[in-house]
């Protein structure tokens, strides 16, 4: 391996702010799958009550893939609109360049704080294309930091240790979004990167990318458990490991339900049933979930509900 620590740089700023817990949105519809701008917006400042104040826009949470680029544009615009300060980061990434760099574009003139993005998906690239791919976007991002999105189980697409040590030796890349199961990997990058953000991607998993490097973490279910993980946090930070790995078990068994019936649109599930969004719609060919499909999730739906309400009192 040939691997070079990063140095404090004019990034440092951005990984200060960026340091903590982004709520992974979900993009709501309406009944015939359009963008219900009205109830995007909403669900920023429900996320901001339970206590988030960083918000991951257009991943895979959001549907990003599935929508078109001006759709993309336009929930960065709303989310912009709603977010009242809180930390932005937007989900950029595409099959194609060209898209990304728009998408890249339009996140910098908003002023969103970074760029985030998975590598090129569906045709097989070699790894200087990849990097030529995230070069591109740091070009059109313009000054606009990039965060890499790390998440093999979906893109199809391994880094190395190596191939993350040279795309974070780009200029302008502060750190990685790493929704992966190798915590040894997040350990490594930590030792080898102190001054890089390290964004921990899986939630079940959270507590563990906390104790072996990260210093924030982006979350699907941060969406409707917001409170839970930002306690989890506190008891960390206060030294009480066993509080904090009690609220991540609270937080594991409502995603176990997420995961039997489908993690995305058992979100949308619970957030319409919580009053959040007006419907639990995903954008075909996802699923949307039925009377006979939610499971048990009309009675964390009521849970959750108390637990919101007491976060924003």
């Amino acid at each position: 391996m040939h691997l070079t620590a990063t140095k404090p740089d004019a990034g440092a700023p951005a990984v200060r702010r960026l340091a903590r817990l982004h709520a992974a949105l979900v993009t709501p519809y309406d009944a015939e799958e359009n963008v219900s701008e009205v109830c995007l917006s909403r669900l920023v400042g429900f996320v901001r009550r339970q206590g988030i104040e960083g918000m991951y826009v257009g991943g895979s949470t959001g549907e990003g893939l599935v929508q078109s680029a001006d759709e993309r544009l336009a929930a960065f615009e709303t989310v912009a609109e709603a977010a009242e300060g809180a930390a932005l980061i937007g989900h950029v990434g595409a099959i194609g360049t060209r898209e990304a760099r728009a998408l890249a574009k339009g996140c910098a003139a908003l002023g969103y704080d970074a760029v985030s993005a998975i590598p090129p998906i569906y045709f097989p690239h070699r790894k200087d294309a990849v990097i030529g791919y995230y070069e591109d976007i740091l070009d059109a991002a313009a000054g606009t930091p990039l965060i890499i999105y790390n998440i093999p189980a979906m893109s199809g697409v391994s880094f190395t240790l190596d191939d993350l040590a040279r795309l974070l030796a780009l200029p302008g890349v502060i750190g990685i979004k790493q929704t992966s199961i190798d915590m040894y990997q997040m350990e490594q990058l930590r030792r080898t990167f102190p001054d890089a953000l390290l964004l921990n991607g899986y939630d079940e998993m959270l507590l563990a990318g906390l104790v072996s490097g990260a210093n924030g973490g982006v979350g699907s279910t941060y969406n409707v458990m917001g409170s839970r993980y930002v306690e989890l946090l506190a008891r960390l930070g206060a030294g009480d490991v066993t509080g904090a790995a009690a609220i991540q078990s609270e937080c594991n068994a409502v995603i176990d339900e997420l995961v039997a019936v489908g993690v995305f649109p058992g979100l949308k599930y619970l957030l319409a049933r919580m009053g959040v969004i007006e419907t639990p719609v995903c954008r075909r060919p996802l699923a949307t979930l039925t009377a006979a499909t939610r499971g048990r999730l009309d009675a964390i739906a009521e849970r959750l509900s108390g637990d919101a309400a007491l976060a924003s009192e």
